[in-house]
């Protein structure tokens, strides 16, 4: 599937707690997929592999020394906010949803080219292409899909501007990312990397451990995330669209315009689109309904991506609807992220506006409470239900209302059960306007 081998756990005949490996946090049902252990193994014993929709690590038992090292980087198994704070910022955050910042904004890219073609407002894009011409950095730890196995991501070192804007746009499927931190603890120079919170978790956690990783990385570029979906949310749409995954030439989940659509070109030479959002034919709703999530996305507690230099999102404010070609909300948290970013706008090339802290919460109202507001009754219900769940550091705290309590139900059902294959040929015969109109029972929920 997808051009890697399926993934077959080597697990030896012992208990979880016995492991002493990164396969420990994959029989836990802790894995984020980040790939952060592949890319920190000094013996590259660890591999990424495609399981039932998502990628997982497989140890090469003859190659692993059980040094540890793995655990120690990953971030799906425990993450010690306080300590991050303190380690990166200096203090500990005063809202506690934005996390620390110091200035917000609005704003996008004054290339109309990336800035249309990009998901919203094409920020990272440029800022990228920016450092790069400016000698800030020498490359950028990024994401395209892959030309051989279009429906995989290709996580990869982009060293041209013309390999920068090839990662450009959201890509809504699983992303092992950090395994190419290894290329970064090889090669010379400064690096910048782009990433959703799980991936920066790795990262930071990777060069507590690796100093040559905090060493070469300067620039953390982090892109704000309410959950991720399976390959298994892209079959689905393809089968409704009559197409088999290997017709497929091209894909891309974003882009031309905002909100966008999704583009597919197949291999003789014709191509479909289906919008993101905003229409009953979208297909955000089957995303938003938490259909093919992991169940490891649901025990997080970073939306904004808290710990990057400069965090982005898409800018969904009431007064910017109609900016078809996007706009990016951007959070400033560290002196090196604000210095970036003020050299890039003065340099003209990027448009940015100040705003409050107060339009980061508007724009991302409801995956902030999802993340925030009701991760504690959701992990919860996780345990009741018999699984694992990670170590945080501050413990979280949130309201424990009926409301409450009926949203996560929701949102843990809907992972569940589209975990089974029933389940998923059942979905293939549901119109896409029957899942706008149940994405909205969700947001009903939301505002109650």
């Amino acid at each position: 599937m997808h051009g890697r081998l399926a993934y077959e756990p080597r697990l030896i005949q012992r208990e979880a707690h016995t492991l002493d490996n990164i396969e420990k946090v994959v029989v836990e049902g802790l894995c984020t997929g980040c790939g952060t252990c592949v890319g920190v193994c000094p013996t590259e014993a660890i591999a990424m592999h495609i399981s039932k929709g998502l990628f997982l690590p497989n140890v090469d038992l003859d190659k692993c020394t059980f040094c540890r090292l793995c655990i120690k980087c990953c971030p799906g198994c425990s993450l010690d906010f306080r300590k991050f704070n303190s380690e990166i910022f200096g203090k500990q955050p005063k809202d506690h949803k934005v996390g620390n910042y110091i200035n917000c904004y609005v704003g996008y890219s004054n290339n109309k080219e990336i800035r249309f073609d990009s998901s919203s407002g094409g920020i990272a894009t440029q800022l990228l292409v920016f450092a790069l011409e400016k000698g800030i950095i020498d490359g950028a730890l990024v994401t395209r899909m892959r030309k051989d196995s279009p429906l995989e991501p290709a996580p990869f070192i982009a060293r041209t501007k013309e390999d920068i804007i090839s990662a450009s746009k959201s890509k809504y499927c699983p992303v092992p990312l950090n395994e190419a931190l290894k290329c970064i603890i090889k090669e010379k120079g400064k690096f910048a990397v782009v990433g959703l919170p799980c991936h920066i978790h790795g990262i930071r956690k990777a060069e507590m451990n690796v100093k040559a990783l905090k060493e070469k990385i300067v620039l953390h570029i982090g892109i704000m995330c309410s959950h991720t979906v399976g390959f298994s949310g892209t079959e689905l749409l393809l089968e409704k669209a009559g197409i088999s995954s290997e017709e497929v030439s091209e894909i891309a989940y974003r882009g031309k315009g905002w909100p966008g659509s999704m583009l597919v070109k197949l291999k003789n030479g014709s191509s479909f689109s289906v919008p993101y959002v905003g229409g009953w034919t979208a297909y955000g709703p089957i995303f938003s309904s938490f259909f093919f999530t992991p169940a490891r996305c649901l025990m997080c507690p970073d939306e904004t991506n808290e710990l990057a230099d400069i965090s982005l999102g898409d800018a969904w404010l009431p007064e910017l609807k109609n900016d078809k070609n996007g706009q990016s909300i951007v959070v400033a948290r560290t002196k090196n992220g604000e210095d970036i970013l003020n050299l890039a706008c003065d340099a003209g090339v990027v448009f940015l506006k100040p705003v409050g802290r107060e339009k980061v919460r508007e724009t991302q109202r409801e995956p902030l409470k999802f993340k925030k507001d009701d991760l504690e009754i959701r992990l919860a219900l996780i345990k009741h239900s018999g699984m694992k769940t990670p170590e945080f550091d501050p413990k979280p705290n949130s309201s424990r209302s009926f409301f409450a309590f009926a949203r996560n139900l929701f949102v843990f059902l809907n992972v569940k059960l589209s975990e089974k294959q029933i389940f998923k040929h059942l979905l293939r015969g549901v119109p896409l306007p029957i899942f706008r109109i149940y994405c909205g029972i969700y947001k009903f929920l939301c505002l109650l």
